[in-house]
């Protein structure tokens, strides 16, 4: 979520009601596309359904916080589910400024002595714990226990996928570990591009402190290194 997500949740959430977050149904993906020039697009879209559905709707200043960025938003409604997209379009992960987390990409240089496909990293830190801190308010022991069950009943069904599609072909995607829970990637694609999908259930993903995901891949293109600057 992040700069992309986090932030707009929380402001959509403080205008609804406990009882109303009792019902509370919503999903959220994130999702990178990176070009054989480095550039590409970031999207986040955050899927809910009556009283918070209706919230995300009129709510028209969701992506307030991402105007440093060159920010495209719509609204879709379907079959009584409310889909919001926020889309950044980059030339560079340099062009991004985003808050509570960061994406980069490392370029390790060609295989078969510099004329071969690019050996190149994408990364990405979320840091959940910091997020939550900087968008909630202060709590109490008692908050936190109330706090974390109305968690699992808000959150339960529902989940958060992040996912990065890449030119090429992919050497490694890394596991991670949240608690007791291992989320593994999905890899799909063919011999021109793939995409690494990263799907836990969405009370998994605001029980981390950090989400790291982080992918290898090999490449024809021009690549250079760059990291998101921090909003």
């Amino acid at each position: 979520m992040g700069g992309m997500g986090f932030r707009k949740v929380v402001a959509t959430l403080a205008t609804v009601s406990a009882s109303a977050l009792l019902s509370a149904c919503f999903d959220l993906s994130q999702k990178v596309t990176i070009d054989r020039y480095g550039g590409g697009h970031y999207e986040v879209a955050i899927t809910a359904q009556g009283l918070l559905g209706d919230a995300i709707k009129d709510k028209h200043d969701t992506v307030a916080d991402l105007k440093r960025n060159n920010v495209k938003s719509r609204t879709v409604e379907r079959n009584g589910f409310v889909t919001q997209y926020a889309t950044m379009d980059f030339k560079s992960f340099s062009d991004l400024k985003l808050s509570d987390e960061s994406l980069s990409l490392t370029n390790h240089g060609g295989t078969l002595f510099g004329i071969g496909p690019s050996r190149v990293t994408f990364r990405r830190t979320f840091l959940v714990d910091r997020a939550k801190k900087e968008n909630a308010p202060a709590r109490t022991t008692e908050d936190d226990r109330f706090g974390t069950e109305l968690a699992q009943t808000m959150f339960g069904g529902h989940t958060y996928v992040f996912s990065v599609s890449v030119p090429g072909s992919i050497e490694r995607a890394s596991s991670m570990r949240v608690g007791n829970t291992i989320i593994r990637p999905d890899i799909t694609g063919d011999y021109w591009s793939h995409t690494v999908t990263w799907r836990m259930p969405l009370y998994t993903m605001l029980q981390a402190k950090v989400l790291r995901f982080e992918v290898d891949f090999s490449a024809y293109g021009s690549f250079s290194d760059a990291q998101s600057l921090p909003e």
